[in-house]
């Protein structure tokens, strides 16, 4: 039975639909699975793939000078704030579009520490962009920020042109903020992969199979 309803799902994906039907698809979760949305599942990995690479192009900082050095700030700085552009665009689906419920089979232990990551997750996908942007803004230096050499994005008013100290040491608060949010990301990702496999390999439930389409359980 479990292989005729993954059959049937590729015959959903490959047979053409109408709009009306192709928009009820995507804004109603699947009871039968109990998945998240194909929009959520979307926005989840892309997320996932645009913050590690974020984060991959912050550990070169160190190494890197001169003009590559400014690229890479400049990369960064662009993936930052697409980051920040999902995360609203998943936030604001997610609540016209509610997750599925938590299975009857999780201690209460996990519920609350699924929801604390899930919630510490939400933050750092807007924190960190919004801290990032803030550091920006405040520079005295007033280096622009081209988002992916194309768009321009504008200083955030309320901090940028205050006089030299005070902008010096906003900056220097925003970057301490934005870089204890950096090492809190790393052990969310520790604790969020680690449960989902906790879940596919031990618990042998379908968690990790409402994030990933047609995943069977281990």
């Amino acid at each position: 039975m479990r292989h005729m309803e993954q059959g049937l799902v590729w015959v959903l994906w490959l047979e053409p639909m109408s709009p009306l039907e192709f928009s009820r698809d995507i804004s109603m979760t699947d009871k039968t699975q109990d998945r998240y949305t194909l929009v959520a599942i979307v926005l989840h990995w892309l997320i996932a793939l645009v913050l590690i690479s974020a984060i991959a192009v912050a550990w070169q900082f160190d190494d890197a000078k001169g003009l590559a050095k400014f690229q890479l700030f400049q990369l960064h700085k662009s993936l930052g704030i697409t980051v920040l552009v999902l995360s609203l665009a998943r936030l604001g689906w997610r609540l016209i579009n509610p997750a599925p419920a938590a299975l009857a089979s999780l201690k209460p232990w996990e519920k609350v520490l699924s929801k604390a990551v899930h919630v510490g997750f939400y933050v750092i996908m807007l924190g960190m962009p919004l801290t990032g942007w803030l550091v920006v803004s405040a520079s005295p230096k007033n280096i622009p920020t081209l988002l992916y050499g194309i768009i321009d994005l504008p200083y955030l008013p309320f901090v940028h042109g205050l006089a030299q100290e005070q902008a010096h040491n906003l900056q220097e608060l925003f970057e301490e903020v934005h870089e204890a949010m950096g090492k809190v990301t790393y052990a969310l990702i520790v604790l969020h992969v680690g449960a989902a496999l906790k879940h596919q390999f031990i618990d042998r439930d379908s968690v990790l199979s409402r994030m990933v389409p047609f995943l069977k359980k281990a």
